[in-house]
C-alpha cells in the first residue's frame, strides 16, 4: 500500500498540532507495513500511489489545490479535517475586521472537500458533528483520535530537572505554539495573581504578542522541546494548562495526561470527547473559572486520566485505526 500525505507547505517551518499529528501517524503508519510519502507539491503526479491523505481543512487554499489535483486524476481521497468552527475567536476584540468575512467566504471550498473526499477522518465524533452543522452533505467518516508517543510512557521528571535546575520546584505548563488563539496571555495574567510560576514550551507564532506575554514576571519561555525531555517537562509540572479559544482536543494535553499531569483544558472544541471527567476544564472568558482550576489542580489526581490515555490514544493504536481505514477504502 503506497500513500502519499499532502499538507501545506510550511509544515515544519511553522510547526503546529497538524505537523504532529501527519509526522506521528506516519510514522507508525511505516511501522505497520505501508509506504508513506509527504508532497505539498498541488500538481504532482500521482500514478504511483493507492490514496492521497489531506490533512488540514481549516488553513483550505493548499489542501483545496491538493484535492482538485487529485481528483482530477481519479484518486481515492481521505482528509483529516482537523477543523472547530472559529467564530467565538474570530469575533473577539483586536482581530482583524475581515478575519470573519475571510473565513466564511472560504466555506465552499470546504464544503466541496467534505462533501466529495470518499472518506473524512475527525479527531473526533463532536468534531465530526461540528462538520455536519456546517457541511450537511458531508461524506462517509470513520473517527481517527489524536495521540501521544508511547515512548512517553514511564519518562520521569529527572532529565527536565537536570536540564533546567533554575527553575521553581513548582510550576504549571503550557506547551502550545505561542499565539493569540492559544491563549497564554491570559494564563500568564491570572497565574500572576495567584504568585504561580508558568512555564512555556513551543514556537513563537506571534512575536507582539509573546513580547505581552513575557511582560509578566512569573512566566518562563524554554522554546521548543521534543522527545523524552518534553515527556520529562509534562512530568515535572503540576498541571498542564491549555486555555485555547478552541482545540480538537489540544495534543500537548493528551500527551501530558499520559506522562502523569493534571490536565486543565479549554471546554471549546472537542477535549471533553477524550478527557471526559478526569479533566479540568475552563471558558476563555473565565477568569474565575481559570483561577479556581488552577487552584484546584495541586489536589486533584492525576492517575485516573493517565491510565485512560495509555489505554486508548497511543500513537499506535492511532496508526492501526488509520490503517483500518486504507483497508476499508480500498
Amino acid at each position: 500500500m503506497k500513500v502519499l500525505f499532502q499538507a501545506r507547505p510550511d509544515l515544519m517551518k511553522n510547526p503546529a498540532g497538524d505537523t504532529v499529528q501527519l509526522i506521528s501517524t506516519g510514522q507508525n503508519l511505516i511501522k505497520l507495513g505501508v509506504e508513506v510519502n509527504f508532497s505539498a507539491d498541488p500538481n504532482l503526479d500521482l500514478t504511483l500511489y493507492d490514496l492521497i491523505h489531506i490533512f488540514n481543512i481549516t488553513r483550505i487554499k493548499e489542501s483545496y489545490m491538493f484535492f482538485c489535483n487529485a481528483q482530477k486524476q481519479h484518486k481515492q481521497i481521505l482528509i483529516s479535517p482537523i477543523y472547530w468552527p472559529p467564530i467565538a475567536f474570530l469575533k473577539r476584540e483586536g482581530i482583524h475586521p475581515n478575519a470573519l468575512a475571510i473565513w466564511k467566504h472560504m466555506q465552499p471550498m470546504r464544503d466541496r472537500l467534505v462533501r466529495e473526499c470518499q472518506l473524512l477522518l475527525p479527531n473526533s465524533q463532536m468534531e465530526m458533528d461540528a462538520l455536519l452543522q456546517d457541511f450537511p452533505k458531508a461524506a462517509n467518516y470513520k473517527v481517527i483520535p489524536n495521540g501521544f508517543p508511547d515512548t512517553f510512557i514511564g519518562v520521569d521528571p529527572d532529565a527536565f530537572r537536570q536540564q533546567f535546575p533554575h527553575l521553581p520546584q513548582e510550576f504549571v505548563l503550557c506547551a502550545a505554539r505561542i499565539s493569540p488563539r492559544k491563549n497564554q496571555h491570559w494564563l500568564a495574567k491570572v497565574a500572576q495573581e495567584l504568585s504561580l510560576p508558568v512555564v512555556l514550551l513551543g514556537p513563537i507564532n506571534d512575536q507582539a504578542y509573546f513580547e505581552s506575554v513575557m511582560l509578566f514576571p512569573n512566566i518562563y519561555h524554554l522554546g521548543t522541546l521534543q522527545g523524552e525531555l518534553l515527556a520529562s517537562a509534562y512530568s515535572a509540572a503540576k498541571a498542564h494548562v491549555l486555555p485555547s479559544w478552541f482545540e480538537t482536543p489540544g495534543l500537548s494535553s493528551i500527551e501530558a495526561g499520559a506522562c502523569g499531569t493534571v490536565v486543565i483544558s479549554t471546554d471549546q472544541g472537542s477535549p471533553k470527547e477524550y478527557f471526559q471527567d478526569m479533566a479540568l476544564y475552563v471558558h476563555p472568558f473565565d477568569n474565575e473559572g481559570l483561577r479556581l482550576a488552577l487552584e484546584q489542580s495541586f489536589q486533584a489526581s492525576p492517575l485516573p486520566l493517565m491510565h485512560h490515555l495509555r489505554l486508548h490514544y497511543t500513537w499506535s493504536k492511532v496508526a492501526e485505526m488509520t490503517f483500518d481505514a486504507y483497508q476499508t477504502l480500498l
